[in-house]
Order: structure tokens, then C-alpha cells, then sequence
């Protein structure tokens, strides 16, 4: 069965000696290692199905190859790496079905054989698809809709109305659910159900089978269902009830809600669909990747809530839409851990080593964990340094299917990480990358560098993020605009150095060029529904007159028009492009912000709550580094755990301030910029005049103030009686606060230049170079870093930043005109 105490003490000592652990130590190490082995079997078992090719019969005549989706297989791959090397699933639990694989049968057939023939009272399942959703009708015409889940094979019979659908119903899933004898089952449907009639929204594309017509269940899905029935000893009466009241087993998180079908007011809106997109040399589904990237640096163990807020707030921020639901009869629980189970390590990680080359000096990563808002611009040459995950974890918090075999030999590498981490960490640099893989080699330097070489499974944290200096804004043009519109668009373009165009739907775009024609212009842009607009745009082009005066503005990924933005009716294009140019810096001001952000890999302790003043104070949220190197002594600050509400929704003209902690070894100088619901980036800044020397050549007649170690600020201070008042329009706004070791020189001179502060002042505005400034902040960050860029051969047009020298916290919010009855 395994190994006894005595041998285990034999086995480990001569390892652990030559570490210096004490006998006590020893002992208390094998003391944990038999509560290990004590502890109840608990098994992880996940079912992982992802599809991208789907055949030609399943699109619509009036579709395209177009609609093929692209990113379902990688949503499977996000969750098998993470499952595997930060919730420590075992390879062999993990059963995968893609493409050819996934049909219906096989699908349901894995479910019963993998899932619930192997499952035990206790054990941990995981359900995942991505793939085309649809709805299915149950009857004849006017009866109910069903959601369901649209296999390799699920294609219709004949193009009438009586056709038959191959689908997987949502209730054979609730079925399938309840036929566990567990109830620890996390269940993720990236997927929806609704075609608007086309497949791309902005630069997203949809994830419902784009073939409008309704189906009816096929015969084997139903008797399929009724031999469930029998399994589960309910009647199909009781089914439809917890079907209809949401009873569902355990956890759902779903990209779509599968109420969608009775509560759509909109055909094709962003809040009831799921969307995939191009990220850096990918394709994922919004919802799977804003949940694993984020589960892979977490810290410490994240529950259900807080993941699904993480995840809420990031789909919020590309889509412009609170887009996933959250279900299941355990869904509630405050407490209850993300898939039932603590990660593997203590800290997290943005990556893992996953083959080492055969001299064992390089290998290849994977880069799940990376922040996700700047992989795409993620540069040659950063750095991450390897941490062995038994370096970070105590003993006891190995899975507990671990089998005593492999905790001996766990042990015996536990000696060797800990040996490698006694002399000097090793770091390895980026030579090349691959979407979410990359090939690294080792960078330590020195005589005892040159014996340390790479291993499987070790887990990455960033080092030095890289970034290039010239990045461009991506821009697609809408396909509703004509072609010499897009000529047009493309020449003017081709003139500003910070542009780049990009094709719609195929490669990652930052914002889109589109136009509205008089007929469906909204009266006013704040509250304009975007999605009516484009219904309009694309479905009556045909119907416009060439005379219609056309305005032409901005849009998000998702097609949310951008506030401000839309012009005049009658401009030409290229015309609209240069009164656009000021809306153009602004959103890469906001790009390169957004690059800056190092919640989960920054060493420098900061903690910031963002707190409602008026109407009715409260705490809305809050953020920490929790990679700091410890509390510094007699610190009255500590880092704590993540306060998540989601997203909150801020009342136009309420009150709020961000509560600034220093808990670092060294004083920390701060700014914060927010891209407000109107599109202007809001500057706040503290500092003081100061009287340059003769001969100086300082660029600046400010003095930044620091914070001390230990201590706390308001930002906006009180003393000032300066107020942040959320304005409107009704939309999404994002504060990013922004931490170094040295004071923000460059910027401070860029913010003086647009601003003109006069004395001891914390200052709010709307500065008239945001670009310059966000630019400024970067090199401030670059030379506090003072990253030695010879030595890693990092070119001069880079920026190189050190993650223990600098923090930034991001915070999102939705202003709405009415207060939320929360508040």
C-alpha cells in the first residue's frame, strides 16, 4: 500500500540533511506525509469537450464557412493544463472529446462511462463544452423551446420547419447531472443559442449554430433521456420542473444564460451571447479564457464567487456587457472553493514548463496564466523565474489521490527544488512564442548556474514583462462599410504612424471604424442601443440610398459604440478619420495602461479599496499583490484576500475615493488614470512645487509625494476637499492605479504640461495629451526598473519592466443613471 513511517524516514533523511533540516523538522515533514496518506481518497475526474470543425451541412445556405468557430479546442486546452498542473487532476482522469470525436452518442456515452460510472460520493467532477449551442422545439409550432448543445453531428434532417436536430437537450444534461453520485460537479457551457442572423458581432464571433431554423429532438436523444429516467428512478414531470426552477446539481457557468430564449428583447445583443475572439495567435471563448487565465495566478484558494466575478468583470471589459451567468444549486455558497478544490501551490503562476529540450538548458512553455489584456503585445525577451510548486505548498495540500509512490518521489524533487532555490533562482528568457506557447532557455548567470537545468512541470511567475515601445492601436473596418469606404478608410490610416488596420473577425482589433446612417442614428449617443443600430445597419444596406447622410464613429470589439465618437451625418470618410484622431490616442493611452497591469505577479505590497462615499458608504472592492516579499516590521498594513461584488453599477453623481495601503519594505509613489463612460482619461496625481536649482536640469517644477511604508491614503485625499464624482454617460468605466518605487519624473512633467498645477495639490482631470502621459508613465516605470537590458539582449525600442518595482491595480465599474438598490 505504501511506504511506512520508518522507510519513509529512512528514504528522505540523507536528501534533507544536506539541506540542514533538523531532526524536528524531519519529523514534523513526516508527520504531515502521513496524514496524506490518512486522508480519504477524493477523486477528480473531468469530461472536456471542445469543437471547432463542424461540416459544411451544418451551415445555414444563407451562412458562410465564415461561422466556423476557432477557439473551442483551445478553450479545452486552457482547461486541461489548468485543471492538471494548478487543481492537480491526474492526466488519466482528464477525458477529452474535439471535433470528430465529440458526437452526440460519444459525448453522452462519456459522460455515463468517465463521469458517473467512476465517480464516488465526494469526488470532483468537471463538465466543460465549447461549441455551437442552438434550441430545439419540443413539439409543433407555438409550443416550448428547449437550449441545447449542438455535437459534431447534430445536423438537420431537411431544411423545413419538421426537421430533425441531433442536439443534446439541456434537460438530458440535467439528466446526465443528476445520474452522479456526487454532488461536487462544476459544469462550463461556453456556448449560446441564439442566431441573430450572423455570425460576427464586431470582431467577436458567436458561438450558436448559424442555422435559424427551429428542429425537433431526435428519437435516440429522447430515448436516450428515458433511459436516464429509469437510472435516476424521477419521472420526465419532475425533470421539467427542476429544468424550469433551475435546480441544477452543483455549479454552472454558463458564457449565455439558458434563459436567454425567454428573456431576449434583442436579438444578437452582447448580454445574451457567448463569443469567441483572436487574442495573440489564438482563438478562445471569452468566458474560458477570462476564467482559467485568471484561476492560474489567483491566490490564495479562490472560491466559486469571487472566480466568476474575476471572469464577470474581464467579459465586461471586452464585451461591454455583464455576459455570464452563474447557476446551480451550490452556486450561492460564499464559501464554497472554485471546481470543490484548493490549487496545487500557495502563490500561482502565469505558466509551466511543458518539454525541455534534450540539452536541458531550454524547453517550452505554456503561458495560460499570462495576463490577458497584453499577450498579444507580450515581447521577446521577458523573463520569468521557475518556482517548483512544492517550494510554495506545504505537504498536506498534495491531492489527495496521490499514490504514497509518488509522494516519495515528490519528495526526493521537493529536496532538489529546494537545493536549486538555497543557491539562486533560475530564470529563464523568451526566444519565441506561439500564442500561448513560447520557447525559453535559461538565463541565470554564474559558475553555479551552469549544472541547473529545466524540468517538466515547473510552475513560471513573470520576472520582466517586455513590451515594444511602438505599439500600434488595432483597428477593423466594420463589414458594413462599402467597399470604397474601406479604401477610403485604409489611405487615411495609412498616414498616422500608431494605426494599424486589421482584418474583422481574424485578427485581434482594439476598437472598429463603422457608421450609422441617419435613419437608425440614435438621438443620443449615451443611451443609443448599439445593437439595434447594427440590426438595421447590416439588415437594410440594401435599402439605403446612396443620398442617405451617413455618420461614421467608433465601436468596441463587441460593436458598442464608443460615447462621443459618432460624427455629423454627410462626412466622408477620411474626413471622420482625422476628427477621430484625438478618440484614437485615447484608446491607446488606454492600451498601454491596461499593459501595465501585475495584480498576481507584482512583489511590491500595495492593497487598494475602492469605496462609495455617497450615497451610502461602502466598500465595492478591493485589490492586493499577494507576491509581495512579506510584511515589513511593524507594518500597520497587511494584504488581504480579494472583496468582490462583480462589477459594481455606480449612480451618476456618486461619490467615490480609492483607499491607497502601503505594505512594502520602501516608501511607493502613485498615479491613478481612469477611461471614463464618456471616453476621456481622467488624471489623479499628488504633489508639491518646488523651486528647480540653478543648472538643473529638472523637467519638472513638481515633487511627487510618497507613501511610507506602513501607511495609508485617500485618493482623493479629504484634506483637499477634492471630490471624484462619477459623471456620466450611462457605461463602463476603468481606474488603473499605478505604483513604483521612484517617483513618476516624466510623468509628472507630462501631466504639468496639460494640466498647469499650482501648488501642494492632489489634482482630477481630463489632461489634453492622454497619450504622451500613458507613454511617460512606461519609460518612468522602465528607468525604476533598471532592468540590465545589455546583458539580456533587450533591444532599445522595448520597454522592460521588473515586477519588483512596480504594481498596478485595476478596478471596473458600470455607471448607471438610477442607484442600484445595493447601495
Amino acid at each position: 500500500m505504501g511506504l511506512k513511517r520508518r522507510a519513509f524516514l529512512q528514504q528522505a533523511s540523507l536528501t534533507l540533511a544536506a539541506l540542514g533540516m533538523s531532526e524536528a523538522g524531519l519529523l514534523r515533514l513526516s508527520d504531515r506525509y502521513s496524514q496524506v496518506l490518512a486522508a480519504p481518497t477524493t477523486r477528480k475526474l473531468a469530461l472536456l469537450v471542445g469543437i471547432n470543425q463542424y461540416p459544411d451541412s451544418m451551415f445555414h445556405r444563407t451562412a458562410t464557412r465564415s461561422s466556423a468557430l476557432a477557439g473551442c479546442v483551445t478553450d479545452v486546452e486552457l482547461q486541461r493544463e489548468l485543471l492538471i498542473h494548478r487543481f492537480g487532476f491526474s492526466d488519466r482522469d482528464i477525458l477529452t472529446l474535439s471535433d470528430r470525436q465529440a458526437t452526440r452518442q460519444a459525448i453522452e456515452s462519456a459522460f455515463l462511462e468517465h463521469l458517473t460510472e467512476q465517480a464516488r460520493p465526494g469526488d470532483v467532477v468537471v463538465f466543460h463544452f465549447s461549441g455551437y449551442g442552438s434550441r430545439v422545439q419540443l413539439g409543433g409550432a407555438g409550443e416550448a423551446l428547449q437550449s441545447s448543445l449542438v455535437p459534431v453531428d447534430g445536423v438537420l434532417s431537411s431544411d423545413d420547419a419538421e426537421g430533425v436536430v441531433n442536439d443534446l437537450l439541456e434537460e438530458t444534461l440535467l439528466l446526465l447531472l443528476r445520474s452522479l453520485p456526487t454532488d461536487r460537479v462544476t459544469t462550463i457551457l461556453d456556448t449560446s443559442y441564439l442566431y441573430p442572423g450572423s455570425s460576427l458581432q464586431g470582431n467577436l464571433r458567436l458561438r450558436a449554430r448559424p442555422k435559424p431554423k427551429l428542429g425537433k429532438p431526435s428519437p435516440e436523444e429522447l430515448a436516450f433521456q428515458d433511459q436516464l429516467l429509469s437510472r435516476i428512478q424521477a419521472s420526465r414531470e419532475q425533470v421539467g420542473v427542476q429544468r424550469r426552477s433551475r435546480q441544477i446539481p452543483g455549479v454552472v457557468l454558463a458564457a449565455a444564460s439558458l434563459d436567454e430564449l425567454a428573456s431576449s428583447t434583442i436579438p444578437g445583443s452582447a448580454q445574451e451571447q457567448a463569443f469567441e475572439t483572436q487574442w495573440g495567435g489564438f482563438s478562445a471563448g471569452l468566458l474560458t479564457y477570462a476564467l482559467t487565465q485568471y484561476l492560474w495566478s489567483a491566490a490564495p484558494a479562490p472560491t466559486i464567487q469571487v472566480s466568476f466575478n474575476r471572469a464577470t468583470a474581464s467579459v465586461a471589459q471586452w464585451v461591454g456587457q455583464e455576459q455570464p451567468t452563474l447557476m446551480g444549486l451550490q452556486s450561492r455558497s460564499q464559501a464554497l472553493l472554485t471546481y470543490y478544490t484548493a490549487p496545487s501551490d500557495r502563490l500561482g503562476a502565469e505558466g509551466i514548463v511543458i518539454s525541455v529540450d534534450e540539452d536541458g538548458r531550454s524547453g517550452q512553455l505554456w503561458l495560460g496564466g499570462l495576463f490577458s489584456p497584453g499577450l498579444e503585445a507580450y515581447g521577446l525577451n521577458s523573463v520569468l523565474t521557475l518556482v517548483s510548486p512544492s517550494s510554495s505548498t506545504d505537504l498536506a495540500a498534495a491531492p489527495s489521490n496521490t499514490e504514497p509512490s509518488a509522494i516519495a518521489s515528490g519528495i526526493s524533487e521537493t529536496a532538489n527544488a529546494l537545493e536549486t532555490v538555497t543557491t539562486q533562482p533560475l530564470q529563464v528568457q523568451i526566444y519565441a512564442r506561439n500564442g500561448l506557447t513560447a520557447k525559453a532557455r535559461i538565463s541565470t548567470v554564474g559558475e553555479a548556474a551552469a549544472d541547473l537545468k529545466l524540468q517538466v512541470g515547473q510552475l513560471l511567475q513573470e520576472t520582466v514583462r517586455v513590451i515594444p515601445r511602438h505599439l500600434n492601436l488595432a483597428i477593423a473596418l466594420d463589414p458594413t462599410l462599402e467597399r470604397i469606404e474601406r479604401v477610403d478608410a485604409t489611405s487615411a490610416f495609412s498616414a498616422t504612424p500608431y494605426i494599424t488596420v486589421v482584418t474583422v473577425g481574424e485578427q485581434p482589433a482594439d476598437t472598429l471604424l463603422g457608421r450609422v446612417s441617419e435613419a437608425v442614428r440614435p438621438t443620443t449617443v449615451a443611451t443609443a442601443t448599439t445593437e439595434v443600430a447594427i440590426a438595421d445597419v447590416s439588415s437594410s444596406r440594401s435599402s439605403e440610398s446612396s443620398v442617405t447622410p451617413r455618420s461614421y464613429g467608433l465601436f468596441s470589439a463587441s460593436r458598442e459604440l464608443i460615447p462621443n465618437s459618432l460624427g455629423e451625418g454627410g462626412e466622408a470618410v477620411k474626413s471622420a478619420i482625422q476628427r477621430l484622431l484625438p478618440h484614437l490616442k485615447t484608446r491607446l493611452a488606454a492600451k498601454l495602461l491596461r499593459l501595465t497591469a501585475n495584480e498576481a505577479s507584482s512583489h511590491l505590497g500595495v492593497k487598494v479599496a475602492l469605496e462609495l462615499v455617497t450615497p451610502k458608504p461602502a466598500i465595492l472592492l478591493t485589490r492586493s499583490t499577494l507576491r509581495a516579499n512579506g510584511t515589513p516590521s511593524g507594518s500597520r498594513v497587511t494584504p488581504t484576500p480579494p472583496t468582490e461584488l462583480g462589477v459594481p453599477a455606480l449612480p451618476m453623481g456618486s461619490q467615490i475615493r480609492y483607499q491607497v495601503s502601503n505594505y512594502s519594505d520602501r516608501p511607493i509613489y502613485f498615479v491613478a488614470l481612469s477611461l471614463d463612460s464618456s471616453g476621456s482619461l481622467i488624471a489623479l496625481y499628488s504633489s508639491q512645487a518646488t523651486t528647480p536649482t540653478e543648472g538643473s536640469e529638472t523637467k519638472s517644477s513638481l515633487k511627487q509625494e510618497a507613501i511610507a511604508p506602513g501607511e495609508s491614503l485617500s485618493v482623493p485625499q479629504v484634506k483637499n476637499s477634492l471630490q471624484w464624482i462619477v459623471r456620466g454617460p450611462a457605461g463602463f468605466a476603468e481606474t488603473h492605479l499605478i505604483f513604483s518605487d521612484a517617483p513618476f519624473t516624466q510623468t509628472l512633467a507630462a501631466l504639468e504640461a496639460a494640466m498647469r498645477p499650482m501648488g501642494e495639490v492632489q489634482r482630477l482631470g481630463a489632461p489634453s495629451n492622454p497619450l504622451e502621459i500613458a507613454q511617460a508613465i512606461w519609460q518612468d516605470l522602465h528607468q525604476a526598473s533598471a532592468v540590465p537590458t545589455q546583458t539580456l539582449s533587450i533591444s532599445t525600442d522595448m520597454w522592460a519592466l521588473d515586477v519588483n518595482h512596480w504594481a498596478t491595480l485595476s478596478f471596473l465599474y458600470q455607471v448607471v443613471e438610477k442607484p442600484n438598490k445595493q447601495l
